[in-house]
């Protein structure tokens, strides 16, 4: 995603700095024969032309200016998402990998869930402030205009975002299964079984069943034609 994001930003601000040039042309292009026509006309008539055509560039000009912030500020979001991406990657791949553990006893599954509640805890926080930076740059692209090769990443960005909000969704019931878990210890040892059937093996159905939905949405990208950074249709078994 980032380096396709660099790329769409490269071409937008290159696109935002052909859109300049070419207003700033078009105007002095016009502004020549104009002021050539104005020497011969009355001076009330010379004031209200140029006033005309200083008003129009400096609509061109706030025009232009107001773009050239949205393409900064786009810049800026796209370096904050390169960076959560970069902090949250690590913190990403200890979760899925304590998240994907399948301990044979009690003490090695309540161990699993002592260390997965810290690594969730980080995991979640950097997810949502991917979630917020993806419905920002989505705002920002939205607000462009012309919005240029920025529109193209529309679709991914929002699919990105749908899976982000399925994940955060779905670590309620990683909280919930490690609250139950804490409980386990003072289950009388006969009652254990019946304990996990009833209380923790719903959540775990849960747990998987977000899974499957982040994989349906990854599906209907793909059938859609949505261009989707390769790594992530690798780790869905997609690619």
């Amino acid at each position: 995603m980032l380096s396709s994001s660099n790329g769409s930003t490269s071409n937008t601000a290159k696109l935002g700095g052909d859109i300049g040039a070419v207003w700033g042309v078009t105007g002095a292009f016009l502004i020549v024969p104009a002021w050539k026509a104005v020497r011969k006309w009355s001076t009330r008539r010379t004031v209200y032309l140029l006033s005309g055509i200083i008003s129009a560039a400096l609509v061109v000009g706030v025009l232009i200016k107001i773009r050239a912030d949205q393409i900064a500020k786009l810049d800026i979001l796209f370096g904050q998402i390169e960076e959560v991406g970069s902090k949250g990657a690590p913190e990403k791949q200890e979760f899925m990998t304590l998240a994907s553990e399948n301990p044979h006893t009690l003490s090695d599954y309540l161990e699993r869930c002592r260390e997965l509640e810290p690594v969730l805890s980080d995991y979640v926080a950097s997810e949502q402030q991917m979630d917020n930076l993806l419905i920002e740059v989505q705002q920002q692209i939205k607000n462009l205009k012309p919005r240029g090769s920025y529109d193209k990443m529309l679709p991914m960005l929002n699919v990105l975002q749908r899976i982000g909000e399925t994940d955060l969704d779905g670590a309620k019931f990683y909280k919930q299964e490690i609250a139950d878990a804490k409980q386990l210890p003072d289950v009388p040892e006969k009652n254990r079984a019946q304990y996990f059937r009833t209380q923790i093996e719903p959540v775990l159905e849960q747990e998987q069943q977000t899974a499957l939905a982040e994989l349906a949405i990854m599906k209907e990208a793909k059938a859609r034609g949505i261009d989707m950074p390769p790594n992530m249709l690798e780790e869905f078994g997609l690619k």
